[in-house]
């Protein structure tokens, strides 16, 4: 063959490989970039350039996945869960997330900010009053002057005696309201209270409470005596318990609550979760407040998402495993609170004969008698934490504790190095608040005689058999 033909057709060969090498080349690089369109874009944006382009199923191309066994599981979760459910709120979904806390215990503030960053949700600080404030003796003066007038007219309604009068649990009478006339004595039903505009000159024809929220500092407000005692003017001997007890720490968290539902009002914002600075979470609080919350019913006022001390296991469960309608839940370390919730909250908490008369948990079991609309998560996913020294009783205060399946606090305790023991035995087991271990007394073989936790039983047993016979 001529050298000239050789040549040319030694080129052409090579100008073929060339072309095959840089087709294939373009078709790996092709096929890489569809991969992560394929991956990484969403399908709306992908057929948005190429509305007839195949779908590509290059999954062979993927190495092994420890996740593949969830691929059907997390397609389920994404396409039936319901709106909202696996979207991160800062604030759960609610308006703000209000924290009721003295600027001076910054180590409980610290807490609480490890807290929020452990759930990522934005907390607001609300700067409690302490119970040193000159205000807070000025508030004990006039619960004392209410008082005094309120169990002469019980008595003389009544016919009973001054010094029968007392108590304050959750029935007190402390707490006959006059805004309606159901009471909480079977005696004192249908007793009109006056009105108590008239009973100082300088409140310019308003009651006491609407004084105190009109002053524009708390400062100008102190107690006429100096040596002003709230503890001894208030003691209610008819009272067996100490803890129940009206002092200057009870009347300055009464206080703070308030303006925690104030703050709500005036912010115009729909609800609120108001928390106080010694609480633990769920892990996964907000994943659990989604399921609750879509069971809801619309014009729901209050959910307890903490509580101590109450059985509100009682009552059905309102469409969750976990939620109940409230029945005498106390402690109000954790709870929410619609816009309407904090209308009525005020409204009652504000009526001069009761406000300030017991701790501000003791109302909430009459409120709900009264018409608040409640609701109890069950268990608690909102606990006392118990970590920090207390501000209103001594050491870390009571010694009840919660339970949680997975605590907030234990895991960030644990990555800064302590050793953290989950299993409660012996005297831990005996300090469980009287509400976990009602619900959890199946777990204690041996119980004390004459323990509350027999008490509970008993009391359960006893509501569970007689509902039992009045459906047969």
């Amino acid at each position: 063959m001529h050298p000239s033909l050789m040549l040319s057709l030694s080129s052409k060969i090579y100008n073929l490989r060339f072309t095959y090498l840089l087709t294939l080349s373009f078709a790996a690089i092709s096929l890489i970039v569809l991969y992560g369109w394929h991956h990484y874009s969403s399908q709306k944006l992908l057929r948005s350039f190429f509305p007839y382009a195949p779908k590509l199923d290059v999954s062979f191309f993927s190495p092994p996945s420890l996740d593949d066994s969830l691929k059907y599981r997390k397609l389920l979760e994404l396409t039936t869960s319901p709106r909202s459910y696996n979207k991160h709120h800062p604030t759960l979904g609610f308006g703000n997330i209000y924290c009721i806390s003295l600027p001076t215990r910054q180590d409980r503030r610290e807490s609480m900010r490890k807290l929020a960053a452990a759930l990522g949700i934005n907390i607001t600080f609300i700067d409690a009053i302490s119970k040193e404030h000159p205000m807070i003796g000025w508030i004990g003066e006039r619960v004392a002057e209410v008082r005094k007038q309120k169990v002469k007219l019980m008595a003389k309604y009544s016919g009973l005696k001054e010094e029968k009068f007392g108590g304050m649990g959750p029935n007190s009478v402390w707490l006959t309201s006059s805004l309606v006339t159901e009471a909480n004595s079977a005696r004192l039903k249908g007793i009109k209270l006056p009105n108590l505009t008239a009973s100082h000159p300088e409140f310019q024809g308003k009651n006491w409470v609407e004084h105190l929220w009109t002053v524009p500092d708390p400062s100008m407000l102190a107690p006429s005596d100096d040596n002003f005692n709230i503890t001894a003017a208030l003691w209610d001997k008819q009272e067996k318990i100490a803890p129940r007890q009206l002092n200057a720490a009870a009347i300055s968290t009464y206080y703070n609550h308030l303006r925690a539902l104030r703050l709500l009002q005036e912010s115009g914002a729909k609800s609120a979760l108001i928390l106080e600075d010694d609480v633990d979470t769920e892990w996964d609080l907000e994943r659990r407040w989604r399921s609750l919350e879509r069971h809801l019913p619309e014009d729901w006022e209050t959910v307890f998402l903490g509580h101590c001390w109450g059985r509100e296991l009682l009552n059905p469960q309102f469409g969750h495993p976990n939620l109940h309608k409230s029945s005498q839940p106390l402690c109000l370390h954790g709870y929410a609170v619609s816009e309407r919730g904090a209308n009525k909250l005020l409204k009652l908490y504000n009526d001069p004969w009761i406000a300030f008369q017991t701790p501000v948990d003791t109302c909430i079991p009459g409120f709900i008698k009264r018409g608040l609309i409640s609701y109890s998560v069950e268990p608690p996913i909102i606990i006392q934490s118990k970590v920090l020294e207390s501000d209103i009783q001594s050491g870390k205060g009571s010694k009840w504790r919660g339970l949680l399946a997975d605590s907030v606090m234990e895991r960030i305790l644990k990555s800064e190095g302590a050793n953290i023991t989950t299993t409660l035995n012996g005297a831990q087991g005996k300090d469980i608040d009287p509400a976990t271990l009602f619900r959890y007394k199946i777990t204690f073989k041996k119980l004390p005689t004459g323990s509350q936790v027999k008490c509970f039983k008993s009391e359960k047993t006893k509501s569970l058999r007689s509902k039992t016979q009045r459906d047969h």
